[in-house]
């Protein structure tokens, strides 16, 4: 009617008239940034899925509902949900219908938690994050079929194929030599990545390399010694943290050599950057140092640590007990034996051939840095300087590392010594030169151990003599912000400064590389070029690596005027660079690609210089034992001060620029390791927590980039299917009735058209792009589409709402009489009972036996139960509610005194009834109640049952279901019955005259039709009398039928009808949505 137009048209019209910017819906399904604190664990933001509700204001916030509770959120936190833009079958996160970084977040959290794959692509970079558990698809087996696979693309993702693409290349197509840059916070299973990789290549390259037997060997041989490599770096090199129990405090790149002609391994090199001093002699809480440690203070045998100084356990050390962690746990579970650690350190040790005497020389200096830690300082009141309290520990110490201990005293406590002068340590100062030396004495032995790994696994001359190629594997430590960052992070986030430069490279070099494959424009983008900032961290002179540096050369130098030449030399750099607002000299921030980091300075100076002093070093000189010579660095001359002052950050920083020229020589491939919570719990991913991890690792700001450009990027068949409902007439005219764009250059032409209808350019910038295979579209152009979409689906609503309404309210109007007439029933039931009570309290008095005579409680439940019991005797029923109430009491007395009338109705029944009979009430499954009415009634034979009318039933109390039941079943024993006499007369046949037997035979056809017609009509009646709920889900026939007479596929119809709680309203509206 026009005045239900009138309606339609206006809530229409207010509709549009709430609109939101970019097309907004309220209802709508969003993404957000859910600022909840407890949500990211302490790091603030994370996207999340809710239901935009309104806008408040003009201030531009919205409410989104999300799992009951309400946030408001700034436009800008928001991002428009769009059905199929990702999935847990999208194996390449670029192959999105939205890149976006909150799609890109649920793709890998639904690929991880439901999909339970750890592995994603994006673009030719592998995503890892970390299960927490083995996988079966990590198995030994698989990876010997993945390295024999010609096409490993086409597998699901997984690390090896990186491996395998790395391979393939500089052996199958002859190319330059390759690197693989695995990455990720601690915890997010770097090493593990990095120990996969290696186990793969020496695998592939006996494989698939047409080598000899004896290459073969030798490639075995070296891959023996590259996994004997592995416990010796993880003892030494690994400790547990609050973040990892076994996380790798050093980068390191590894090289694995191959020969060019045979592609077997030939050899390896190893170099390793900036091992955490700090941690050999001091923890955080819940932390511990180095793994060796633990494991020989475990693993050693009483007569072994009594060869050591008479070792105890750690918690007697100081460098080992600050953290009050001594075991390496995780969840509260102990993850690994270090008794059992260090047998598997001393066989690695043996398969590394590192001699048993250079063991026991390792396990002497490891030795007395335990006891060095544990020596005292005093002042000394002849000098007011320090002196060692505990001269007992001390000789301990000397004599493993085999000095004087005198000498070795004296030194200890010494800053520098001539002809003329010594100048003695403060207590402070002697417990800094104590803790230089233990640091300096394991940095020592880890150094020579990678040269001994590395003489170990080099490439023989007879394999350098012949041209190789190698595949780099560089595994290093992530980006990091704590509350308080330091020197260390300041020198690990200069690596990721660094390596992301390299990465934004590659990437859009990459990007280009696609669009010029699908034959379209590479967009003008803005490339993320953080070189300014790394010129700002090691540029000469005035970069702040050589500002410390300076620092460290001038006597007069402190942290306090280190920082103060920071501020003077980039406080005008606002792009990378903060100066505090606060005048004390203690810190300054760095805006890193992934996040601001402010840096505390205090203590850089110390951390950067060698205050290992000369005494120290020309008394360990004076060691009979020439390798503890080796293990300190030489004595400097302090006269000659033209010599350059080695630092830390020097060495660093060397070590650094020498990486990316290393790097920017091979082809690079990237492992993105990701942790996935902070309990470190299998099938769990925190939103913030990943977030936090994609930005650091560059992959936010490749979606970045990768939106400055064509962000959208669908194939030609996903755009039409998706945008064919807001197609121009000429498209829309064309293919009626189902008909489809053939694939190739007609589909092409369709998506051409619909794009250029809708998307016309926007200051002469072009909004969209059509490439060979797929659909480029600018993020704005997608948002503006998307609306429109929107807005065709809610009027085709509109429009589809006015053919059904009326089907609708026919529905409606049979289920309301359905309500009342169920509601009649149920009155009607209700008088039967109430006049049975009435009845049965007559009966009740009459035998002097009321409920008053049993107390409170009793007498109710024993009331209630005479009328559900009517065949009982009433003496049974009160013992029974008697004992229940002494054995249970309470509200439990009821029910156990119902169950225990229930056993003995049964009980009765299975006594009173033929077994035939009670057969046949279970299979119709007749209540206890009517069986015992039935029986009583003499209905407890056959010929009664098939004499019984419904009125008959009614009379007995029967309830719906078992009269449908009882029906059932005696139309299928009457036809039985029926079946038996038609044999028994055909096999009396012989004995009787002809027409008798026909006569009998035709009598029984004809009962058997009409019990058969009885059955069709009683099965059709409860079809057409009601919803079949058992049948088809909680929906009718009817319904389905209706839908699938509109167009729609009846499997569909179904599930939305299900979905729609069997509304056909809400169903239709679930149809079109999806349509």
């Amino acid at each position: 009617s026009k005045a239900t137009v009138s309606v339609l048209n206006w809530a229409r019209f207010t509709k549009r008239l709430f609109t939101m910017s970019k097309n907004y819906k309220p209802g709508q399904t969003v993404f957000y940034m859910n600022e909840d604190k407890e949500q990211g664990a302490g790091l603030g933001k994370g996207w999340s899925l809710g239901t935009l509700k309104t806008m408040k204001g003009d201030k531009r916030f919205y409410e989104v509902e999300d799992e009951g509770k309400v946030w408001k959120v700034e436009e800008h936190n928001m991002h428009t949900h769009l059905d199929g833009a990702y999935s847990k079958d999208v194996t390449d996160l670029f192959g999105l219908g939205d890149l976006h970084s909150a799609t890109l977040l649920y793709c890998l959290k639904d690929r991880y938690c439901i999909d339970d794959n750890m592995y994603t692509r994006m673009g030719e970079m592998i995503i890892s994050i970390n299960p927490f558990c083995r996988k079966d698809y990590n198995d030994e087996g698989l990876m010997v079929k993945h390295s024999k696979n010609p096409n490993p693309r086409e597998a699901p993702p997984h690390i090896w194929e990186v491996a395998n693409k790395a391979y393939v290349k500089i052996i199958q197509q002859d190319r330059n030599n390759q690197s693989v840059l695995i990455s990720g916070e601690s915890g997010a299973g770097k090493t593990e990545a990095t120990k996969t990789l290696i186990e793969y290549l020496g695998r592939m390259s006996m494989n698939l390399a047409g080598c000899t037997a004896v290459q073969k060997e030798i490639a075995a041989s070296l891959n023996k010694k590259l996994k004997a490599c592995n416990p010796v770096l993880e003892s030494f090199g690994n400790a547990k943290t609050v973040r990892n129990d076994n996380s790798s405090r050093f980068g390191k790149y590894i090289k694995l050599y191959f020969n060019k002609a045979s592609g077997v391994l030939v050899g390896a090199q190893m170099e390793h950057y900036l091992l955490e001093k700090s941690r050999i002699v001091t923890q955080n809480e819940g932390e511990r140092g180095y793994h060796v440690f633990y494991e020989m203070l475990k693993g050693m045998t009483p007569e072994q640590k009594e060869k050591y100084g008479g070792l105890t356990k750690a918690e007697d050390f100081p460098n080992l007990n600050k953290g009050q962690m001594f075991e390496r746990v995780l969840n509260g579970k102990v993850v690994a034996d270090d008794a059992k650690n260090f047998t598997a350190l001393c066989n690695a040790f043996d398969d590394a051939n590192i001699s048993k005497e250079s063991q026991d020389l390792i396990f002497r200096c490891l030795s007395a840095v335990l006891w060095l830690t544990k020596v005292e300082y005093t002042n000394d009141e002849s000098t007011g300087k320090a002196k060692v309290s505990n001269p007992e520990i001390l000789k301990k110490a000397a004599v493993l590392l085999d000095v004087d201990a005198d000498v070795f005293a004296a030194a200890l406590v010494t800053l520098s010594k001539t002809a003329l002068m010594t100048k003695l340590a403060s207590v402070q100062e002697a417990n800094d030169m104590r803790d230089a030396l233990a640091k300096a004495l394991y940095s020592g032995i880890f150094d020579w151990l990678v040269v001994q790994l590395n003489d170990v696994i080099k490439p023989s001359e007879a394999a350098l003599a012949e041209e190789n190629r190698y595949i780099g594997l560089l595994d290093i430590f992530g980006f990091e912000k704590f509350k308080i960052n330091t020197f260390e992070q300041f020198c690990i986030n200069y690596t990721n400064e660094s390596l992301q430069n390299h990465y934004n490279g590659y990437t859009f070099v990459q990007d280009e590389l696609e669009c010029k494959q699908e034959g379209i424009a590479v967009p003008s983008v803005e490339y993320p070029d953080n070189g300014k900032c790394l010129a700002m961290l090691d540029k000469n002179k005035t970069g702040i690596f050589s500002l410390l540096d300076e620092a460290c050369k001038a006597p007069t130098a402190t942290d306090a005027t280190f920082t103060e030449s920071t501020w003077e030399n980039h406080a005008d750099n606002k792009t990378y660079f903060v100066k505090p607002k606060s005048t004390r000299p203690d810190k300054f921030t760095v805006k890193h690609y992934a996040s601001d980091v402010e840096y505390m300075t205090e203590g850089w100076k110390e951390k950067n210089s060698d205050t290992l002093k000369n005494p120290i070093k020309e008394c360990l000189l004076g060691s009979n034992i020439e390798w503890f010579q080796t293990l300190l660095p030489p004595v400097v001359d302090e006269k000659d001060r033209t010599k350059k002052v080695s630092t830390v950050s020097s060495k660093f920083k060397a070590q650094m620029v020498s990486l990316r020229e290393e790097l920017s020589s091979t082809e690079s491939h990237f492992v993105r390791t990701v942790k996935p919570n902070p309990q470190m719990k299998p099938a769990i991913i925190n939103n913030a927590t990943v977030m936090a991890q994609l930005t650091s690792a560059g992959v936010i700001e490749t979606i970045k980039m990768k939106r400055a450009g064509y962000p959208i990027r669908l194939r030609h068949r996903d755009f039409y299917l998706r945008y064919r409902m807001i197609a121009p007439t000429s498209v829309s005219n064309k293919y009626k009735g189902g008909k489809q764009p053939e694939d190739g250059e007609e589909l092409k032409s369709v998506c051409r058209e619909i794009a250029a209808s809708m998307l016309p350019p926007v200051k002469d910038i072009p909004q969209y792009d059509i490439g060979h295979t797929k659909v480029f579209c600018k993020a704005e152009a997608s948002d503006k589409m998307e609306g429109v979409r929107t807005t065709a689906i809610e009027d085709a609503k509109v429009i589809s709402r006015s053919f059904i309404y009326r089907w609708a309210l026919s529905w409606d109007n049979k289920r309301k009489e359905k309500a009342a007439a169920i509601a009649v029933r149920k009155e009607e039931e209700a008088k039967i009972r109430e006049e049975k009570r009435r009845i049965r309290d007559e009966e009740l008095k009459k035998q002097g036996k009321t409920e008053a005579s049993l107390p409170g409680e009793q007498g109710s439940d024993f009331s209630d139960l005479a009328v559900l019991f009517p065949h009982f005797d009433l003496p049974v029923i009160a013992d029974a509610v008697r004992i229940a109430h002494r054995s249970f009491g309470g509200g439990e007395a009821r029910e156990k005194a119902q169950e225990f009338l229930l056993d003995m109705q049964k009980q009765r029944l299975a006594e009173a009834l033929p077994v035939s009979i009670k057969a046949l009430f279970d299979e119709a499954k007749l209540g206890a109640r009517t069986q015992q009415t039935l029986n009583d009634a003499g209905v407890n034979n056959r010929v009664a049952l098939f004499n019984l009318s419904v009125g008959d039933m009614d009379k007995h109390g029967f309830s719906k279901s078992e009269k449908e039941g009882l029906e059932r079943v005696m139309l299928h024993q009457q036809s039985e019955w029926v079946c038996q006499q038609r044999l028994q007369v055909m096999l009396e046949a012989g004995s009787r005259k002809q027409e008798d037997v026909d006569r009998d035979v035709a009598a029984l056809n004809k009962a058997a039709d009409s019990i058969k017609k009885q059955m069709e009509s009683a099965q059709a009646s409860r079809l057409v009398g009601e919803p079949v709920i058992r049948k088809t889900g909680g929906y009718s026939q009817e319904q389905v039928a209706r839908f699938v007479a509109m167009g729609y596929d009846e499997a569909k119809a179904k599930a939305a009808l299900r979905k729609a709680k069997h509304d056909p309203v809400k169903a239709c509206d679930l149809l079109l949505q999806a349509a």
